[in-house]
């Protein structure tokens, strides 16, 4: 079959079925408005209560559906049942290259659900009030951190060089993390 044709047919059978439509909404009211067609039609028996649907109750309780997904963004998603405890968004560090060079963002929104075991420190934002960065006191780790922010801790560690096992590398007091990268700025990998 030529090109032509196999392109032709199809677009002929979306054309026939437009009209098709078009033609059905004048047919359907000269079968309503007592038309002559009117009366070749057969009568439509009048509704009755069992052929109702309930319409569902807005003031019911959902679900739980614990493999509900939350997109971040750029085909980024996580389950909802693998967030932090009493998050309702999350966020993400991605590293990507662009042209043998290493950058990071943030995927996501940051939330900070207030100070928690190993994560006590001060979190910073910029002048729009977004979530930047977070300076560490004595005790704090990134998952705790990662949970207090509703971000992923393996990402924001690996980002800011900070191993994620607790011999790798303890934060120090006054340690700043970066939580939203600045995507102008090269990341480099830990060597």
């Amino acid at each position: 079959m030529k090109r032509a044709a196999m392109i032709a047919y199809p677009v002929a059978g979306l054309v026939v079925a437009g009209l098709v439509a078009l033609a059905a909404p004048p047919i359907v009211s000269a079968v309503t408005s007592g038309s002559p067609l009117a009366s070749t039609a057969a009568p439509v028996p009048p509704s009755t209560a069992s052929d109702l649907v309930a319409a569902p109750d807005p003031t019911a309780t959902p679900t739980p559906d614990p493999d509900r997904v939350i997109w971040l963004g750029d085909g980024i998603s996580v389950k909802a049942s693998d967030l932090p405890k009493g998050c309702t968004t999350y966020s993400k560090i991605q590293i990507f290259d662009v042209g043998g060079h290493s950058y990071g963002r943030l995927v996501g929104d940051a939330a900070d659900r207030g100070a928690s075991d190993g994560a006590t420190g001060t979190v910073n934002r910029d002048a729009a009030g977004t979530i930047v960065s977070y300076t560490a006191v004595p005790g704090d780790s990134v998952w705790s951190i990662g949970d207090r922010l509703c971000t992923n801790g393996l990402m924001v560690g690996w980002y800011n060089h900070i191993g994620t096992d607790p011999g790798d590398h303890a934060l120090q007091p006054g340690e700043t993390i970066v939580i939203r990268p600045d995507m102008n700025a090269e990341w480099t990998p830990a060597r």
